[in-house]
């Protein structure tokens, strides 16, 4: 399958009414991109190279990034308590390691719906919603929660707000010209507006649309940032090549499995980033915040790449970067 069969498979889906977003692929000999629909709806603005997704849980991917930098720098161990950073929390949280809130081991409950359509400042937001879950038997449990706890801890580490932070640490050196936090107080050049109708992939062309109504800015460092394939694919390349963390963190902890559970809808065990897919050989990262939604596939050495995002949720996204993904031949 080459460079036509992509264009063909994505042309195929927005056709049938399951896309609408922007593809890049890179396998060392072909590279693929492909822009397909709308940024905005309302005006008929189409997608382009410089148009701005927000990227959902790719985000925790930079916090996690980030983590790793501070630890390198013995500013915070895997092992620490988040009591150590953030004081004021329920006495039964405290406890919580690092290493579980980047796993989402900690226990805590899942945020509500409240969380995202009132606007919450960080502490409020953790002053509302953390909370430990009474189910003793819960294990993972994949929840926002834990990277805003670590948003908050890397910027009681830093003396600084988290966006500045990671504008610091990896997006200005990186020099990710179209990569930033959403702040809905901001009008922000080549946003795109994001449409959700939940279906997946199992909807009809022209079915209705809503527009997203979350405050995507409460997400902090697990769901806040924008960006665009070409910055994503700039990050994934200074992992390969030990830009922003060493040879050893790399290969230690963001390519490692952290546990030997298998979470069946993320196909994969959890690293510090990643979720390591063994039955494929592949790490994945994906979003979801509505119409939002965006997923990553890489070999372990960064050779082959793949980076989706749309703003409508129209697509059955891990099916179809599975088929990009996985049916291409070197």
């Amino acid at each position: 399958m080459g460079q036509s069969d992509i264009h063909k498979i994505i042309n195929n889906e927005y056709d049938n009414g399951h896309f609408n977003g922007t593809v890049l692929y890179k396998d060392g000999k072909q590279f693929v991109k492909i822009n397909k629909g709308f940024s905005n709806m309302q005006f008929d603005v189409e997608i382009n190279n410089k148009s701005r997704f927000p990227i959902a849980s790719i985000t925790k991917l930079f916090t996690s990034i980030a983590i790793l930098q501070l630890q390198e720098k013995g500013l915070i161990g895997f092992n620490d308590k988040i009591g150590k950073f953030i004081p004021d929390l329920p006495e039964n949280c405290k406890d919580i390691t690092i290493r579980d809130l980047l796993t989402h081991y900690s226990r805590l409950e899942n945020e509500p719906i409240k969380a995202v359509i009132n606007k919450y400042s960080i502490d409020d937001y953790i002053n509302n919603f953390v909370h430990k879950s009474s189910n003793d038997t819960l294990k993972f449990n994949y929840n926002n929660v834990d990277f805003i706890l670590l948003s908050k801890a890397i910027e009681n580490i830093t003396k600084k707000e988290f966006s500045k932070s990671v504008m610091d640490l990896i997006i200005t050196p990186l020099k990710m010209e179209n990569t930033g936090f959403v702040n809905e107080n901001e009008v922000i050049k080549n946003l795109a507006y994001g449409y959700h109708n939940y279906s997946f992939g199992e909807g009809v062309k022209g079915a209705p649309l809503f527009n997203d109504m979350r405050y995507i800015s409460n997400y902090y460092g697990a769901g806040a940032i924008y960006s665009n394939t070409d910055d994503l694919y700039k990050l994934l390349l200074a992992l390969k090549d030990n830009k922003l963390i060493s040879e050893k963190s790399k290969l230690q902890f963001l390519l490692k499995p952290q546990t030997n559970d298998y979470i069946d809808w993320l196909s994969g065990m959890p690293t510090f980033g990643f979720y390591f897919d063994e039955k494929q050989n592949v790490y994945r990262r994906s979003g979801n915040i509505d119409g939002f939604n965006s997923e990553i596939i890489a070999d372990k050495n960064f050779d082959k790449i793949l980076i989706i995002i749309c703003n409508t949720d129209t697509a059955d996204l891990m099916n179809l970067a599975n088929k990009i993904y996985f049916k291409v031949k070197d």
